[in-house]
């Protein structure tokens, strides 16, 4: 049996337990899923501020079940850090030597393979420029463009989920005809339970960043790829951390 261990990286339990559901109903017989959160941080991540504090929290956990007793006898074989800011991913993947994968890089390298042309669409506006700037990074400015619903990212819980789905849906349709997507690709955690109603009510592809990157880190950790340490990835030089970080000293 093979461990994943998805991570919220924000204080919503809902969020937290809606990828923790999705993670497990896709994975293969024997993928055991850790759906977890940290204990300190923002209750949802809306914008470069909110993943700063955000990012501390999701180390916090990655440490912790790194020296988890039974880490050597069933070591966790891989991290989804459940958040579509891909929050903390470069930090992490210098903490551990799994594989660690974000939901908009995952998203973007499944919607690549079954579209030439795709959109994002994320709750807030605030979130449009940095999602930009993920999708640069990773080489899709050319096919990929970013929309906002114009909802809040805790909208898609509780009473006003149904309002939020309609201001998503709208949006994408939107990006279908003026965009020309060929495909949509949603841009929040909490959203992963609409991914198949939308696909059916749009017509065309709709990627979930959860089941994307779920299924990304199975098949690595299934392979027994790990994050090279060779160059950027490498564990963090010993050095001294001060004040409320002084438990985060990288030990070399």
């Amino acid at each position: 049996m093979s461990r994943i261990a998805v991570i919220n990286p924000n204080l919503s339990t809902g969020f937290t337990k809606k990828v923790g559901d999705q993670a497990k109903r896709i994975v293969a017989d024997g993928t055991a899923v850790l759906a977890l959160n940290p204990q300190f941080g923002p209750d949802s991540i809306e914008g470069y501020y909110d993943e700063a504090f955000a990012s501390v929290g999701l180390l916090s956990v990655i440490r912790d079940l790194e020296a988890a007793p039974g880490q050597l006898a069933d070591p966790v074989g891989g991290y989804v850090v459940a958040c579509f800011d891909d929050t903390g991913v470069d930090a992490a993947r210098c903490l551990t030597a799994a594989p660690v994968m974000g939901l908009c890089e995952a998203a973007l390298r499944m919607a690549a393979v079954v579209a030439s042309r795709f959109a994002i669409v994320t709750p807030m506006p605030v979130s449009v420029r940095p999602l930009e700037h993920l999708v640069s990074k990773y080489g899709a400015s050319s096919q990929c463009v970013v929309r906002a619903a114009g909802v809040r990212t805790l909208d898609f819980e509780g009473e006003n989920a149904a309002m939020a789905y309609g201001a998503l849906k709208k949006q994408a349709e939107i990006c279908l005809a003026n965009d020309h997507a060929e495909a949509i690709v949603l841009g929040c955690a909490g959203m992963t339970d609409i991914a198949q109603r939308l696909q059916v009510e749009l017509g065309v592809p709709v990627i979930d960043g959860v089941s994307a990157a779920v299924k990304m880190i199975e098949a690595l950790a299934m392979l027994g790829i790990r994050t090279s340490k060779a160059g950027a990835y490498a564990a963090p030089l010993s050095k001294a951390y001060h004040g409320v970080f002084a438990g985060f000293a990288p030990q070399g």
